[in-house]
């Protein structure tokens, strides 16, 4: 008996191991592999990363060659988004763009990015802002959306890049949650 558990768990391992293999091809990379093109880089989860600016000459190939499929820019159109979004088209990414300014973003703007980072045609994705700030604050709104306890949103949120200044609107934003 124990000599047939062992050729059954051979023949399942030897099943198994190209769905394991290949599990991470549509995965976002690790810090390691990103280069000084895209700022403040965060790998949020297996299929998000979040980021600040991306170099205006190679940070959007430096993306498509990492393997992602889609860019969410959170800036504003002074800060160079119809830029990004013709070299991303250009290389064949889908690209969003939220603008989220020093305001909290309204709440069709966290629908949008919600819908975005739930999409799975869009992964790997990448989120970014100018510095993450922003990225790192409409992550807690979302998470917040998700159920997470506010501690542990803007928890995630700073890992990201959040700062100080951004956390009274997921605070408020975590209010007006529960007051519904």
């Amino acid at each position: 008996m124990g000599l047939f558990n062992i050729v059954n768990k051979l023949i399942l391992s030897l099943l198994i191991f190209p769905l394991v293999a290949c599990a991470g091809d549509d995965e976002v990379p690790f810090g390691d592999r990103v280069n000084e093109s895209i700022v403040n880089y965060n790998r949020t989860t297996p299929y998000i990363a979040t980021s600040g600016n991306l170099d205006e000459g190679s940070g959007v190939e430096h993306v498509k060659e990492l393997g992602f499929r889609s860019i969410l820019d959170l800036r504003t159109p002074p800060e160079g988004v119809e830029t990004e979004r013709q070299q991303a088209e250009s290389n064949g990414l889908k690209y969003l763009n939220i603008s989220v300014g020093k305001e909290a973003p309204p709440e069709e703007d966290l629908d949008r990015f919600q819908q975005w980072v739930e999409n799975s045609d869009n992964y790997p994705t990448l989120v970014h802002c100018a510095s993450a700030n922003r990225a790192g604050a409409l992550w807690a709104m979302y998470r917040l959306r998700k159920g997470i306890p506010l501690d542990e949103a803007i928890l995630e949120g700073r890992t990201i890049g959040m700062k100080e200044s951004r956390e009274p609107q997921v605070v408020k934003y975590a209010e007006q949650l529960t007051a519904q």
